[in-house]
C-alpha cells in the first residue's frame, strides 16, 4: 500500500500493524502449540481478520512467529519515524512564517538542549523562564476543529482557541503537547550521573592550623588561624564573645549549606577555597527535604545555595556513588516536575520555608519522563518542561498556577482534555495512565467552571467521570470506560436505558439524550447522577412481536423474566437465546448469561437434541451420563447454532447424524423433527463424500457428507427428510438420469468420487399453492387427497399447532373466492379452476371470531 507521504495513510498502516501485533500476542500459546502449521491457516481459524494476513507468504509457519513479530515492530518504527519527519517538516514550514524575533527566544529556552544538541552550555544558568517557538507536533492540520480568536477571553493579552466538533464545544486556554522521553533527556540528570561516576577525592583532615575566614552579619570579614579539630569549639567561643543568640544566628559554609557546630562533630574541609563561613540570621535558612526510597534526608541552606551543590552533598553523604552505572538518579519537585540546576530560591514557593525534592532510581534508557510543551498566547509561544511518569494531573494543575506571567488570574482552576478522544482527565490520574502508545498527545487546558462531574450507577457498581457541561448525553455515552468499569462490557448502549436520579427521576427518551448534561444539574458543583438499566428485548417467535423489559438488576431467573413479559406462561413457556437459539432453563440467572436479547416460544416450537462424543473423543474415566449432553433448541436453529452453543471446533469436529451423514452447518433442526429426540455423535473427522441435492421446486439446495457405501434409497430418504417432502411424490435425478434402483450405492457409480450433485424433482401431476400472510407453501398431491391433509401439512410447515386448526379457514383463489370445506378432496374442487390447471391456489386465513 503506497502512502505517497500521506500522514493519514501512514497512520493507518501503523494502526494495522499494532492491531496485528496485539492479535499475535493474544494467540501466542496457540502458535507455540501448533509450531509446524501454517500461520495463515491458524489466524484464519481463530477468526483474525487483518490485511497483513493477505500479504504473508504461505510458507510462514507458526514457529516463525517471533521473527515476524520483530520484523513488524521494526517496520512500524520506520513508519513512525517517517511520519514524525513529515510532521516535523510541515511544522518547520509553518514556523518560517512566524515573527523573526522568535528565533532569538528559541535560543534562550531553558530546555532547548532537548531539541538542539548544539545548545550553548554557558547560557544554561543565565535566565530562568525563556520561550521558544513551537517545535512540537502541534495539530495544525486537524480538520475536526474550528480555530478562531475569542475576543471575550482576555488572558494578559493572549487569545484562546474555541474548539467545536459536533456538540463538543469548549475554549482551550492553553495546550500541552505530551510525549514520552528517556531519563537521559534531562541535561541536569546527566550531569548528576557524571558526578556520581567520577572518582571522588577523599577529604584529608589536616592536623595543622588553617586560616578560616568568618564573615559576620554586619559584613565584617575576619581571618582566624585555628586547628581543624578545634573548629567547632572556636566558633562557640566566637558566638559567646559576640553574644550571638543561637536561636537567631547560624553558620553556613561557602556553599550556603548550614553547619551545626554545636554538635562538635563537624570537620571542615581541607580545601582552602572552602574555608570561608558566614554567620547569618536563622530566618534566612530554608529546610530541604530529600525523599529517597523510604527515607527523608533533611538539610538547611540559604536561598542562594545551588541545587547541584546540595544534591552532590546528599550523594556524598549517602554514598550513592556505588550505584550501578546503568542506574540514573532522577530528581523532581512537589509537582512531579524534573528539577534543573539553579538555586534553591527557584524551588521556593511564597511563604514556604520547606523545599521537597523527590529522588527515584531508574534504568538509564527507560522512558519514564514525559516532555510537556506548554503552548500559550496568540503566538503559540512554548514552554518546555519534563515531568515524572507518575505525576498526577492535580500536580500539573498546581504547577500551572505558579506561572503567574502566563495564566489568567480570573481562572480559579484548570482541567485537562485529551483533544483526540474528547475525554476529560481525572485529577487523580497519572500522566502514565493517560498516555497511550501513540507518539504524542495533545491536551487542551480548559476552565474548571465549564466542567461537571457525572456519576453512573449500574446495580452495585459506580463510575464517575468529568465532562463538559455542554456535552450531549448521547455523546458522553460513547466513553468506553463507562461500560468497562460498570462491568457492562458485554452490552452496548442499545441494550440499556438511562435514568436521571434526583427529585424529578425519570427514564430519558431519545430526545432527552440529545440535551446537554447541564440540563440535569440540580446543585452547582454537585455530581449529576445517572442510573443505567438493562433493557431486555424479547421477540415472540410466532408473530415477531417485540417485548421490552427494563431491569434495574439482572439478578433474576429466567422464570421470573418470563413473568415480566406479561404473556400467558401456559402458552409461552420458554425463552431462548437470540444468538444460538438454545432454550434456557427456568432457574438460570440472567446475570450469568451476559445477554439481553431473547426469543419467546411455545412448546411445539422447540426440539430436544442429544450430543454424544465418539469413542475417540471421550476422555478416560468418563461415565456414559457425563458423555451425553441434552439440550433444547428452537426448531429454526441450525447445526451452526448447535456448534456455537457447544463451542465445537468446526474445523476439527463434526456432528454425525443417524450414523451415516454429517449435515452442513446451515441445515435447520426442524428437518430432523420426525424423531422426538434428535441425536448426534461428535466426531473428529468428516465423512469423505460431499453430497449436494437441489430441490427444483423451491430452488434450494442442501449439503451433507457421507460414505461411498451409502445407497440411493438412503440418499432419497435423507433428501425427503431434509426438505420435508413426502416420498411418494418425488424422485432423485443424477446427470438427467433417474436413480430408481434402491440397492445401488455411490461406490457402484464411481468409487473415486468425492462430490455428488443430485436433484430431487416432483412426480405429482397436481400441486397446491397455499398463501398465509406473506408466506407461500407449495405441496404436491393426488386428486383423491383430502383437503384436511393439505391444511395440516401447511400448518406444520408454518409451525402452527394442529390443535388450533378449527381457528382457520381455507379459501380457494378462484373467481368467487370460495370457502373450502376440509372434508372435500382435491378432485372435488378442481372444477372451480380452469380446465387443465395443475396448480390450485388457496389462502389460509384466521377466522373472524
Amino acid at each position: 500500500m503506497d502512502d505517497n507521504n500521506d500522514i493519514d495513510k501512514i497512520q493507518i498502516k501503523i494502526q494495522i500493524i499494532t492491531k496485528f501485533l496485539n492479535e499475535l500476542k493474544d494467540i501466542e500459546d496457540n502458535l507455540q502449540q501448533k509450531s509446524t502449521q501454517s500461520l495463515i491457516e491458524i489466524c484464519q481459524y481463530l477468526a483474525i481478520d487483518n490485511p497483513i494476513i493477505l500479504w504473508l507468504p504461505n510458507r510462514i509457519k507458526c514457529e516463525n512467529y517471533v521473527d515476524l513479530y520483530i520484523h513488524l515492530i521494526c517496520t512500524r518504527s520506520k513508519l513512525q519515524e517517517k511520519k514524525f519527519n513529515i510532521e516535523k517538516q510541515q511544522i518547520k514550514l509553518w514556523n518560517e512564517n512566524l515573527n523573526s524575533h522568535e528565533q532569538q527566544d528559541q535560543l534562550e529556552n531553558h530546555f532547548y538542549q532537548y531539541l538542539n544538541l548544539q545548545y550553548d552550555k554557558q547560557n544554561m544558568n543565565e535566565i530562568n523562564t525563556w520561550k521558544i517557538t513551537s517545535e512540537s507536533n502541534f495539530d495544525l492540520k486537524n480538520q475536526h476543529y474550528l480555530h478562531h480568536i475569542d475576543s471575550s477571553v482576555n488572558q494578559q493579552g493572549s487569545k484562546s482557541e474555541d474548539f467545536s466538533e459536533n456538540d463538543i464545544k469548549y475554549i482551550s486556554l492553553m495546550t500541552l503537547n505530551l510525549k514520552s522521553v528517556p531519563c537521559t533527556s534531562s541535561i541536569f540528570f546527566q550531569q548528576i550521573h557524571k558526578y556520581r561516576e567520577e572518582p571522588s577525592i577523599k577529604s584529608i583532615i589536616s592536623n595543622k592550623a588553617q586560616k578560616f575566614t568568618i564573615i559576620h552579619p554586619n559584613g565584617e570579614s575576619k581571618t582566624y588561624l585555628w586547628k581543624n579539630e578545634n573548629f567547632c569549639e572556636k566558633l562557640q567561643i566566637l558566638f559567646n564573645e559576640k553574644k550571638y543568640d543561637h536561636d537567631l544566628f547560624v553558620v553556613v559554609n561557602k556553599n550556603e549549606i548550614f553547619i551545626d557546630f554545636t554538635k562538635n562533630n563537624y570537620r571542615s574541609s581541607s580545601d582552602p577555597s572552602l574555608l570561608e563561613y558566614y554567620i547569618i540570621e536563622k530566618q534566612y535558612l530554608i529546610q530541604i527535604q530529600i525523599h529517597f526510597r523510604s527515607n527523608i534526608s533533611e538539610y538547611f541552606t540559604t536561598s542562594k545555595c545551588k541545587i547541584s551543590t546540595i544534591i552532590h552533598h546528599f550523594i556524598d553523604e549517602k554514598q550513592l556513588e556505588s550505584l550501578s552505572s546503568d542506574r540514573i538518579l532522577c530528581f523532581f519537585d512537589e509537582f512531579g516536575k524534573c528539577i534543573d540546576d539553579g538555586i534553591i530560591n527557584d524551588l521556593c514557593k511564597t511563604h514556604h520555608k520547606t523545599v521537597s525534592i523527590f529522588v527515584t532510581e531508574e534504568i538509564s534508557n527507560a522512558n519514564i519522563l514525559y516532555e510537556l510543551a506548554l503552548h500559550y498566547n496568540e503566538d503559540q509561544n512554548q514552554m518546555m518542561s519534563l515531568f515524572y511518569s507518575t505525576t498526577k494531573w492535580q500536580q500539573i494543575n498546581l504547577w500551572l498556577k505558579t506561572l503567574l506571567h502566563i495564566i489568567d488570574p480570573s481562572v480559579d482552576d484548570y482541567m485537562f482534555l485529551i483533544r483526540e478522544k474528547k475525554t476529560i482527565l481525572d485529577n487523580d490520574q497519572s500522566i502514565l495512565s493517560t498516555f497511550d502508545q501513540t507518539e504524542s498527545m495533545i491536551i487542551d487546558i480548559i476552565n474548571r467552571n465549564i466542567v461537571t462531574k457525572v456519576q453512573f450507577t449500574f446495580e452495585t457498581n459506580n463510575y464517575s467521570i468529568y465532562a463538559l457541561k455542554s456535552t450531549k448525553i448521547s455523546s458522553l455515552l460513547n466513553n468506553e470506560n463507562i461500560f468497562k468499569y460498570l462491568n457492562l462490557t458485554d452490552l452496548s448502549f442499545d441494550d440499556c436505558l438511562l435514568v436521571v436520579k434526583g427529585n424529578n427521576e425519570h427514564i430519558l427518551t431519545k430526545d432527552d439524550l440529545q440535551k446537554s448534561i447541564d440540563t440535569y444539574s440540580i446543585t452547582e458543583n454537585e455530581p449529576i447522577h445517572f442510573q443505567i438499566m438493562t433493557l431486555v428485548q424479547i421477540t415472540k417467535y410466532d408473530d415477531e412481536e417485540q417485548i421490552k423489559v427494563p431491569l434495574l438488576n439482572r439478578n433474576i431467573t429466567i422464570e421470573e423474566l418470563l413473568h415480566l413479559t406479561e404473556k400467558s406462561m401456559d402458552v409461552y413457556k420458554y425463552l431462548a437465546t437470540n444468538d444460538t437459539k438454545r432454550i434456557l432453563d427456568s432457574n438460570e440467572k440472567l446475570s450469568n448469561l451476559n445477554k439481553t436479547k431473547f426469543i419467546l416460544i411455545k412448546e411445539n416450537e422447540m426440539c430436544l437434541v442429544l450430543i454424544k462424543k465418539s469413542n475417540d473423543l471421550q476422555p478416560i474415566h468418563v461415565t456414559e451420563e457425563e458423555n451425553e449432553k441434552y439440550q433444547r433448541f428452537i426448531v429454526c436453529a441450525t447445526i451452526a447454532d448447535v456448534n456455537k452453543e457447544n463451542q465445537q471446533d468446526i474445523l476439527h469436529q463434526y456432528l454425525l447424524y443417524s450414523n451415516d451423514i454429517v449435515p452442513s452447518t446451515d441445515i435447520q433442526l426442524i428437518t430432523f423433527q420426525s424423531e422426538s429426540l434428535i441425536q448426534f455423535i461428535a466426531i473428529d473427522q468428516n465423512l469423505p463424500i460431499t453430497v449436494t441435492i437441489k430441490n427444483t421446486e423451491v430452488n434450494k439446495s442442501i449439503q451433507f457428507n457421507c460414505r461411498l457405501s451409502i445407497t440411493i434409497k438412503r440418499l432419497y430418504e435423507i433428501a425427503c427428510q431434509l426438505f420435508c417432502l413426502k416420498r411418494e411424490y418425488y424422485c432423485l435425478i443424477m446427470n438427467e438420469t433417474t436413480l430408481d434402483d434402491d440397492d445401488v450405492c455411490l461406490e457402484d457409480i464411481d468409487e473415486n468420487m468425492t462430490e455428488v450433485q443430485l436433484k430431487i424433482i416432483s412426480k405429482a401431476s397436481i400441486h397446491c399453492s397455499i398463501m398465509y400472510d406473506n408466506q407461500t407453501v407449495i405441496l404436491p398431491c393426488h386428486k383423491d387427497t383430502i383437503i384436511m391433509i393439505i391444511v395440516k401439512e401447511t400448518m406444520e410447515k408454518l409451525h402452527i399447532s394442529e390443535d388450533n386448526i378449527n381457528m382457520y379457514e381455507l379459501i380457494a383463489l378462484d373467481d368467487d373466492q370460495t370457502q373450502i370445506d376440509f372434508d372435500l378432496s382435491v378432485d372435488d374442487i378442481l372444477g372451480s379452476f380452469s380446465t387443465g390447471s395443475t396448480t390450485i391456489s388457496f389462502e389460509l386465513k384466521k377466522k373472524n371470531i
